[in-house]
């Protein structure tokens, strides 16, 4: 019996983790992009800060908001396709992501989807926002006291980590204080929003990828597009490392789950 307890402990350690690592994949590019971004703007030794709490609200909205999530990147990723053979070159990437965003906050007002998909989104966004710029501090802090400025995979290891860890462990409070109590009065409000964010995020991301294959990008997007490809890998393995481990000593220290938020 001993053994089957301690062998199903061990699954069940390894399967968040795994899911975690997953997480991380999928944040590392987006926390990548965002401190890129931020850093072209002239935002040097403040970048993690807007960066990481961006990126771990954008996050946290996209798996919180489940199949509306799903319905949003279709929708960025429609427009931008469209974009690029209907005006090419007219339109230059914030463009392109503010009108997947408008067309995805239309959707949302006008299509009503399942209750249970958005209510709490709002809640969990703003907990991943309060849990990455903490970490965005603690990196901004930091790194001036170290040798070299530090590198993308270690930084997505730490974030995904830390990030998660706070996450999952201040969630549930978020979503209890934030979650409408008439939902049918706000759901149609808050699926737009969260649609037209996730929908210009997944254009935008979109377009920097594949823009330059088409030359439609400006000198200072070819340059955020060059600097996003060329990090990208190092914080895919960053991110995929510090999630298994986050997940890891989530399911350790028998953190709660928060899929039935």
């Amino acid at each position: 019996m001993t053994v089957e307890i301690r062998s199903s402990r061990g699954a069940t350690i390894f399967l968040r983790a795994l899911i975690w690592s997953l997480f991380g994949v999928v944040y590392a590019p987006l926390f990548t992009g965002l401190n890129i971004g931020c850093h072209a703007l002239g935002a040097e030794g403040f970048a993690f800060v807007p960066a990481a709490a961006v990126a771990g609200a954008v996050g946290a909205a996209f798996y919180g908001a489940r199949e509306v999530a799903l319905i949003a990147t279709a929708i960025g990723l429609t427009v931008a396709t469209v974009v690029f053979f209907v005006w090419p070159g007219a339109l230059n990437v914030v463009e392109v992501a503010s009108v997947a965003g408008l067309s995805g906050m239309l959707l949302g007002i006008l299509v009503r989807f399942p209750d249970r998909c958005s209510r709490g989104v709002p809640g969990k966004a703003m907990a991943g926002l309060a849990a990455g710029a903490l970490c965005g501090v603690a990196l901004m802090l930091a790194e001036p006291h170290h040798a070299e400025h530090f590198q993308i995979g270690g930084i997505l290891a730490f974030l995904v980590s830390v990030n998660g860890i706070l996450y999952v462990a201040s969630v549930r409070w978020w979503v209890r204080i934030m979650t409408p109590r008439r939902s049918s009065r706000y759901c149609n409000l808050i699926e737009s929003v969260v649609i037209g964010i996730l929908a210009a995020c997944a254009a935008g991301a979109l377009w920097l990828v594949v823009g330059p294959l088409f030359g439609l990008l400006d000198t200072s997007e070819i340059a955020v597009s060059n600097a996003l490809q060329r990090d990208v890998p190092a914080a895919v393995m960053g991110g995929l490392i510090g999630g298994a481990v986050g997940g890891a000593l989530l399911e350790a220290f028998r953190f709660r789950t928060v899929y039935d938020l």
